[in-house]
């Protein structure tokens, strides 16, 4: 880290006493980054040779001025130049931003990836392959940032203290950047990441601090208008509850007309910066699937989903925008699960604007933080939350459920305080939302059994449920889709079967075809609460728990396929609860036991 905090004094430094005249900072970034570039690189003792690269940019006289002031500070603490002597942040972004800075471009953004330490993230054995990818994407997205986000992200960055955390780090890198924020969110119970990235990455779920408390109650108030806040008695808590990537949430209590008593409230806020800088990043995100569908071959990406990835990312965070959307989403699943004593929705209360959505407050905490160090209660925890999300919909009476599709751990919470069922889940934030009707359950019992079974032929039958249009059916599209279809079920290390249809979905897209919203969502979203499961109850084989609910809803159709074997010519019949014929609960038992 002294290492790195030199760094940081010497390329702050040099920029701020170089001369030149005010200038837009147009691109002179090459991409792809010659494979050459690898051979001597290292991330975390990069910075020594940026340092060098930029001093011999400089004149004679102001290289000296730079290493006799970073040689004599002591990287700035305990002695050389007293604290109060360096440029502030405002002050140093101030100057940044007078500056013709375009020549170092390119340094600077080599720097800010390489001091983000995402780098480390990355497996051991798959450093070679990802390195190239992680650089190269995140210089072209740093590249088309426009140039004000860019220095003031170069200031956050270079300004961090002395033995900064790697919490810290990363999060002066993803700061006021949604998109950055929301992918951190996706990994971040990722079991393959090393502990404390983990752990920095969790705090993307509901742990950001962009906003104060007062610049958010005086965003409600301009929004909502001053005369409805205080008509409705509208009383905000001291401080931020929570921020996410895009929303901020605060407590709040009001009085509703004709009520006597207060009630207490949730306020949800699309933070502002999030209007002008999200549509920005859209657009670098539709970029950046374009240059790597157009790189394909440099990266030797072969079938990793990395464009399939960009675009998922890109539709969720539209999604989060759109607040009257998850206004009405949310009055659906609260109607819908209003029966369902497992599942708490919040009310949403009329105060509520375009921008802001004032609902219900739930006494509750993140499910991955539910009965800390009681395994047994945990583990329960993690077969109810699988019972709710992924038995229920599937199986569900109603002919077209609803799901959560965005179920990280954020929005996802248990209920405190409820003594008549201590693992109660509330459901929060609907903004990525689906509805799952009968047809597309049966395709994915059918492709679920496929992959179990290693089926070849039952994946071969049923792959065009997945798709908008259906598959065409002609020689030269099936064996493309058999050539998928033999790629998935090639041994491999040990996954789920909705991780196999992740892999089944990509090859179709990269094909070109178009899947079904819902049905794509439902399957990513699974993947996304496989990570709570697997931190609430590491010894959940999720597959097994899956079979064995199966297993008791064909025990009690028992006497209604009894029934529709002998009376009537129905062997094939699908029209049970469980989705599955009488050939397919013969052909189950086939499917390996571990």
């Amino acid at each position: 880290m002294a290492a790195d905090r030199f760094v940081s004094c010497a390329m702050m430094l040099g920029l701020l006493f170089a001369s030149g005249s005010p200038a837009r900072a147009e691109s002179t970034l090459t991409l792809p980054t010659p494979r050459s570039h690898y051979e001597t690189f290292t991330p975390g003792l990069s910075g020594p040779l940026l340092l060098q690269d930029l001093v011999q940019g400089l004149d004679p006289q102001t290289r000296t001025t730079v290493l006799t002031f970073v040689a004599s500070s002591h990287l700035l603490t305990g002695g050389g130049l007293s604290e109060p002597a360096r440029p502030s942040k405002a002050e140093a972004l101030a100057r940044l931003k007078a500056l013709n800075w375009t020549p170092w471009k390119p340094l600077l953004l080599e720097y800010v990836v390489h001091q983000s330490q995402v780098f480390d993230m990355l497996p051991v054995t798959s450093q070679p392959f990802f390195y190239p990818i992680a650089h190269d994407a995140l210089l072209y997205f740093l590249d088309h940032l426009p140039e004000d986000r860019l220095l003031e992200k170069l200031v956050d960055v270079a300004y961090l203290p002395a033995g900064s955390s790697r919490n810290a780090a990363l999060m002066a890198f993803v700061a006021r950047t949604p998109s950055l924020q929301k992918m951190g969110q996706i990994l971040a119970r990722n079991q393959s990441l090393p502990p404390d990235y983990r752990n920095a990455l969790q705090q993307l779920e509901n742990g950001i601090h962009t906003m104060t408390r007062d610049e958010l109650v005086q965003f409600i108030a301009d929004d909502v208008g001053k005369t409805t806040i205080a008509s409705n008695h509208v009383a905000f808590a001291d401080t931020i509850l929570a921020e996410g990537s895009v929303g901020a949430v605060i407590r709040a209590s009001w009085i509703p007309p004709g009520a006597r008593e207060p009630r207490d409230a949730i306020c949800k806020v699309i933070k502002p910066y999030v209007l002008v800088n999200l549509p920005q990043e859209l657009d670098i995100i539709d970029g950046l699937a374009g240059y790597f569908t157009d790189t394909h071959d440099f990266y030797e990406l072969g079938n990793m989903p990395l464009v399939e990835m960009f675009r998922e990312v890109k539709k969720a965070l539209t999604h989060e925008i759109q607040v009257v959307d998850e206004q009405q989403n949310l009055v659906r699943a609260r109607e819908y699960y209003k029966n369902n004593r497992n599942i708490v929705v919040p009310e949403l209360f009329p105060i509520s604007t375009s921008h802001v959505t004032f609902m219900q407050y739930i006494a509750g905490e993140k499910i991955t933080d539910a009965f800390d160090g009681q395994p047994a209660q945990r583990a329960i925890m993690a077969k109810r939350l699988a019972d709710v999300m992924t038995r229920d919909v599937i199986f569900a009476s109603s002919p077209e459920p609803i799901f959560h599709g965005d179920p990280h751990a954020g929005n996802v919470f248990h209920v405190t305080g409820n003594p008549n069922d201590p693992y109660q889940i509330a459901l929060l934030d609907w903004g990525l939302y689906g509805t799952f009707p009968r047809e597309d359950r049966l395709a994915l019992m059918q492709l679920i059994l496929g992959v179990q079974l290693k089926d070849a032929k039952r994946l071969h039958d049923n792959v065009g449920g997945l798709l908008a249009n259906g598959l065409p059916d002609d020689p030269q599209t099936m064996q493309k889709v058999d050539a998928i279809i033999a790629r998935v079920l090639q041994p491999t290390q040990k996954r789920t079967s909705f991780e196999a249809l992740q892999e089944l979905l990509v090859g179709l897209i990269d094909e070109g075809y178009a899947t079904k919203f819902s049905l794509n969502l439902f399957i990513k979203s699974r993947l996304t609460m496989a990570g709570i499961l697997t931190e609430l109850d590491p010894s959940l084989d999720q597959d097994k728990y899956l079979s064995q609910r199966v297993r008791s809803l064909v025990k009690k159709e028992l006497p209604k396929r009894l029934l529709y074997t002998i009376w009537f010519p129905a062997w094939n019949s699908h029209s049970y609860r469980s989705l599955l014929s009488n050939g397919d609960v013969l052909a189950a038992r086939k499917i390996p036991k571990s």
